[in-house]
């Protein structure tokens, strides 16, 4: 046998390998949740949640293993939800009408644009001679530090539906070179920090970027604690600490110290000189995108057209004929899939919410600890909540949800546990939002990870330790630094 049949032998014997171990996954996924479906009720959940549950092991399952395609998956798991429950279709597909599935789609069109046309490429050039840099470490500081900038003005989501065109236009510059390792790292690193964390990280800081922040102050009016603009700036200072930490522990952990743009020395002048002059069609979609950031932006204070619709609106924009710009040679660049996956995802976490699934997952977490934290320290007390609620917490894609079901959630538990209302609360519900163990437990990060083309199994690698390290990170700053400022944790 020659080496050409060797080696074709080896390709297919391994091909036939992987498909047999999604094949296997698969059917484990579906044994797992009709076994849920039809196994005797759990005490305290209900016939419904307990099949919403079994669902939602099977995305788990389908997608650790790769065992579909996400578009299928998409659609796949509301559809079940419909089938196995008697969940009203309008319900179980809820977020395919949500504001975040219309800024998706928005910001991906976007991005295909910057693929598709040289915009991508002639930002991406133009931001490298900034920086006088073709360091893969002073392009991220850079681009991070133009997240910061803008964390004020944009909800998380649109700020990640900003900036993810802009990360595709620096993919675009190593065009040709994927098969290279560090071309794939330096493209997974980027997509996650500048798309999926930053954006977070920012908005935690500031009130009105992050919905659960929001809410937040909204509760606690309610229960009689009022916080301010500058008030939340202050009562979460240490967390400004986060923002070099996330950027050091994606450089380490993509190995991007010392790593620069593949060949870019020699061909960044080249492809300058043959990108040449702006065109009208580049031209046309940067004014669209601006007049989208001013709609953003004035949201509420000049106008009542959502975050979502806004992203409609630049769509609409960009494919006006005289900007010549053709869906037909944007639409193969556009990432339908994560598109689909989203929303699926997002409708999901939403009827893990509504059927009570999270609430029970919770209680059966959190009941045997409750005796057991009297009398530990204050600090092994979060600890041991936030650990608890973080798994429960996993399979919610909307901040809006996550923030509804817990934030009451934590005021309540507080002063069970002989804690202040306002510093239980703001510790434990910021420590949620730092929520990496799962993809889809963020929307932003859902959103780059999908970007990124990883693995759900290598996310989870990435993700998991970066959320132990906020989590305590968090719990630890905020209860030395919250009794300082004249906010005791305990009673």
């Amino acid at each position: 046998m020659n080496t050409e049949t060797s080696t074709a032998v080896q390709n297919t014997q391994e091909i036939f390998g992987m498909e047999a171990k999604k094949f296997v996954s698969l059917i484990a996924a579906f044994v797992v949740m009709l076994g849920f479906h039809f196994a005797p009720e759990l005490p305290g959940l209900s016939p419904q949640a307990q099949s919403i549950l079994g669902v939602f092991l099977w995305f788990i399952i389908v997608m650790i293993s790769g065992s579909l395609n996400r578009f299928v998956v998409g659609f796949a798991s509301p559809l079940f939800i419909t089938i196995l429950t008697d969940m009203k279709v309008k319900e179980a597909f809820s977020a395919f009408t949500g504001k975040a599935f219309f800024l998706a789609i928005g910001a991906f069109t976007f991005a295909g644009i910057m693929v598709a046309t040289p915009l991508g490429k002639r930002i991406a050039i133009g931001i490298t001679d900034m920086f006088r840099s073709v360091k893969v470490t002073r392009i991220l500081l850079g681009l991070s530090a133009a997240d910061f900038c803008i964390s004020g003005f944009l909800p998380t989501v649109a700020e990640t539906g900003l900036l993810l065109p802009l990360a595709k236009g620096f993919s675009g510059l190593t065009e040709g070179k994927e098969h290279l390792p560090e071309v794939k790292r330096i493209n997974e690193g980027m997509f996650l920090l500048i798309c999926g964390l930053m954006p977070l990280f920012t908005s935690l800081l500031i009130l009105t970027a992050h919905f659960p922040n929001i809410l937040m102050a909204g509760f606690l009016e309610e229960a009689g604690i009022t916080i301010t603009w500058m008030d939340w700036v202050k009562l979460n200072l240490p967390l400004w600490g986060l923002l070099p930490v996330v950027y050091f522990y994606t450089i380490w952990y993509f190995k991007l110290g010392k790593v620069e743009l593949p060949g870019a020395t020699e061909e960044l002048p080249r492809m300058k000189k043959e990108l040449g002059k702006m065109t009208w069609p580049e031209k046309w979609a940067l004014i669209s995108l601006g007049i989208a950031l001013f709609l953003w932006i004035t949201e509420k204070s000049l106008h009542n057209i959502s975050t979502g619709m806004v992203a409609i609106v630049l769509i609409f924009l960009v494919f006006l004929p005289f900007g010549k710009i053709k869906f037909e040679e944007v639409a193969p660049h556009i990432m339908w899939d994560v598109w689909i996956l989203l929303g699926g995802a997002v409708s999901l976490g939403t009827a893990l919410y509504k059927s009570g699934t999270v609430e029970w997952m919770v209680d059966l977490i959190l009941s045997p600890l409750k005796d057991s934290l009297i009398g530990l320290p204050a600090i092994v007390i979060l600890i041991l909540i936030v650990a608890g609620i973080q798994v429960a917490r996993a399979g919610i894609v909307s901040a809006a949800a996550m923030g509804a079901m817990f934030i009451p959630l934590m005021m309540e538990m507080a002063p069970e546990l002989g804690f202040n209302v306002l510093p239980f609360t703001l510790i434990t519900v910021n420590s949620l939002s730092y929520a990496f163990f799962l993809p889809m437990s963020i929307t932003a990060f859902f959103i780059a990870w999908g970007a990124s083309g990883m693995s759900m199994g290598r996310v989870i690698k990435f993700g998991a330790p970066l959320s132990i390290i906020c989590n305590l990170y968090t719990i630890i700053t905020l209860s030395i630094w919250l009794p300082i400022i004249g906010y005791p944790l305990m009673k």
